[in-house]
């Protein structure tokens, strides 16, 4: 296969070697690239040769027609600043048989050009301060160099996105100006023109005649005293050296208009209080200043009282003050004087000054400013006479009320010719005696109290009363309605004097209805001790040594101490305690009966059956009534805080007392308490084992 392939091109290299030259075939632009402004058209040229020379239709396109169209003439249009591609298509029967290209660059022409005069001084042709100056006339701005000065140049091409925006400067006399790039020259004194012109848009210039001139070397500032008052005007006058300066005028400038502005004529006009710094310009361009410092002043405006009453005791002082306005015046000072100085003095030279009471009366003190004694305010002075002393007028001095009833206080004030007499009064303890604004006192609970009067005015004297309010009595009670007395027994019996807080709860007697049954005598304040004679029912009283109240209670004596028999002790199979308990009484019924159980084990050694864990004993009782003779029920014991973990080997049972079916108790002294023991190896039987 590779013997063969070699052969054929063998072949076709002398078969080629054997055809005659032919004209090589050309399809192209004759312009590579083409460059035009914005809204220009440029009609395009193909250069065809060879096999592309002859029949055949030529087809154009761009690739971005908002940059460049291009009509099947072959004619171009710029639309817009940018870059796009053109082809030409040659077409023989529908088929594309050759193409050429060319780049097309639409250009943003520029239209104005500016030169940056913002740093010169430019003037118009018939400004006075150079039309003298100027030997040929203009029509064109004027911009004034000293002579041996220099200028860098700087221009802004319009639109800024025109495609190429650089300048040139020329001058239309280098021996007066010299311009090289952007950097300018005056050489000596004459005139001549500057123009700009854009390197892309020739035509596109600007054209100004330049005058290089003496320059102002020094600036002098009369400003005369320098002093100008807020809203007042200063006339400044700039003198420009040397003489021969060809421009003589200066432009004027506040480097603090805070305090001070100046006008294009020298003309100072004060705004706020301060110094104002105010700069001359040499207007000729040569950067010639000079500046003065102008102090600003603060008028005052008026003056105003901090309060129109001043308040002043004979004797004493009090300050009075004043506000000047504005409040950045320069000269705050003041001058105060009183109008009667026998009512009232007055000291001080600031904004505040001191007053003296001399005697009661009423005066007027003055406030004048010193810088402008048309300036002032005033204020009325108001002497007063305090009070010195308040003294209790009541007999006697100290006062004794019940709750409930009122007593008015009386006072003497000194001196007598005081300013304010009118007092207000207070009691230490409100809730228990009251005061009004006139001084009546009411007692509302028991309790000692100090009234207090004080003076309204700014002394704030005190004078005081003590006053006793008295709780009386207002009856008495028994705590019971029956009370039990062991026969040949004693017990205590204290009555309630009503109420609690009466001042005095005693008892001035007691008595008995039948002394052969009990007897009762004082034992304390309200306390009666009585003493059971016989068996049955008599009555006590006791009567109230405040009011006479009287108050009684039912006495019943009997054997109370053995009102309750233990019958029947012991402990069942199951290890429950079995109680049997006989009421012995004939006329009483128990509610409950009230005992103690003390638990002891199998080898007769106490131990713990409380709930509260630590106590060898309960308490016990029987709630329920039980009739005279009556004998309690098993299992209707109620055992508290009962608690058995182990067998009961013995028990002890002691009554301690009872309460009858209206709740009345007896408690058996400790002494006569009955205790009943059960052993577990000797059963007592019911009645037996009692000691």
């Amino acid at each position: 296969m590779k013997k063969r392939a070699i052969a054929w091109l063998i072949v076709l290299a002398v078969c080629l070697s054997a055809v005659p030259a032919l004209a090589a075939n050309v399809f192209q632009f004759t312009e590579k690239v083409i460059s035009i402004f914005e809204g220009d058209i440029y009609p395009t040229e193909l250069k065809r040769e060879g096999s592309y020379d002859g029949e055949g239709e030529i087809v154009y396109a761009s690739n971005r027609e908002a940059v460049a169209t291009v009509s099947q003439e072959g004619v171009l249009t710029a639309v817009s600043k940018g870059r796009a591609d053109v082809t030409a298509s040659l077409m023989r029967n529908g088929r594309r048989v050759g193409q050429a290209k060319t780049t097309v660059n639409v250009l943003r022409a520029v239209n104005k050009v500016t030169l940056n005069t913002s740093k010169m001084s430019v003037y118009e042709p018939g400004d006075p301060a150079v039309a003298a100056l100027l030997k040929e006339p203009t029509d064109h701005q004027v911009i004034v160099f000293p002579a041996g000065s220099y200028a860098t140049l700087a221009t802004t091409c319009t639109p800024e996105d025109a495609s190429d925006r650089k300048v040139t400067y020329t001058s239309t006399d280098a021996g007066i100006v010299k311009i090289q790039g952007t950097s300018l020259r005056a050489l000596q004194r004459g005139e001549c023109d500057l123009t700009v012109a854009s390197v892309q848009n020739p035509e596109v210039t600007q054209t100004f005649r330049v005058l290089v001139i003496q320059p102002v070397k020094k600036i002098m500032i009369d400003a005369g005293s320098r002093t100008v008052a807020a809203g007042s005007t200063l006339q400044l006058t700039a003198i420009c050296q040397p003489d021969n300066a060809s421009i003589k005028d200066v432009t004027w400038t506040s480097r603090t208009p805070q305090y001070a502005t100046v006008d294009e004529n020298g003309i100072v006009t004060g705004v706020a209080r301060g110094n104002a710094s105010i700069v001359a310009t040499a207007a000729d361009g040569s950067r010639v200043v000079a500046s003065v410092t102008v102090n600003v002043t603060q008028p005052v405006g008026s003056i105003s009282m901090l309060t129109p009453e001043v308040q002043v005791i004979a004797g004493r002082s009090a300050t009075a003050k004043a506000t000047v306005l504005p409040a950045d015046a320069s000269d705050k000072k003041l001058t105060w004087a009183s109008s009667d100085n026998s009512i009232a003095t007055v000291r001080g030279n600031g904004l505040t000054c001191q007053v003296t009471g001399v005697k009661a009366g009423t005066c007027t003190i003055y406030a004048t400013s010193v810088s402008d004694p048309n300036v002032s305010a005033s204020a009325t002075v108001v002497v007063s006479q305090l009070v010195t002393k308040i003294d209790n007028a009541n007999a006697p001095e100290e006062l004794d009320i019940l709750v409930g009833q009122s007593v008015q206080t009386r006072w003497n004030i000194q001196p007598e010719d005081a300013t304010v007499k009118e007092l207000t009064f207070t009691s230490n303890y409100p809730k228990l005696a009251s005061v009004d604004e006139n001084g009546l006192v009411t007692g509302l609970g028991r309790c000692v109290v100090t009234i207090r009067a004080t003076s309204k005015d700014a002394g704030k004297r005190t004078g005081a009363v003590r006053v006793n309010v008295i709780q009386p009595a207002t009856g008495v009670s028994m705590p019971r309605t029956r009370y039990y007395i062991q026969r040949g027994g004693s017990g205590n019996v204290t009555a309630n004097v009503e109420p609690k807080n009466a001042n005095n709860r005693k008892i001035a007697s007691w008595y008995s209805s039948d002394e052969g049954i009990a007897t009762v005598r004082r034992n304390g304040s309200a306390t009666g001790l009585i003493y059971g004679a016989s068996s049955g029912t008599t009555y006590i009283t006791a009567v109230t040594e405040d009011g006479g109240f009287t108050a009684s209670t039912q006495i019943r004596v009997g054997n109370w101490n053995s009102a309750v028999l233990v019958e029947e002790l012991y402990v069942d199979q199951d290890n429950r305690i079995r109680i049997t308990m006989r009421n012995t009484t004939h006329d009483v019924t128990f509610g409950r009966i009230i005992f103690t159980v003390e638990c002891y084990d199998t080898e007769g050694n106490p131990f713990i059956c409380n709930q509260d864990g630590e106590s060898t004993f309960f308490e016990a009782t029987y709630p329920h009534i039980l009739g005279p003779y009556e004998r309690t029920v098993h299992g209707s014991f109620n055992f508290g805080n009962y608690l058995i973990d182990r067998p009961l080997g013995g028990v002890i049972l002691t009554v301690t007392g009872w309460r009858d079916v209206d709740g009345n108790p007896y408690t058996i002294p400790e002494s006569e308490r009955v205790r009943t023991t059960w052993n577990g190896l000797n059963p007592i039987n019911p009645g037996e084992g009692v000691g």
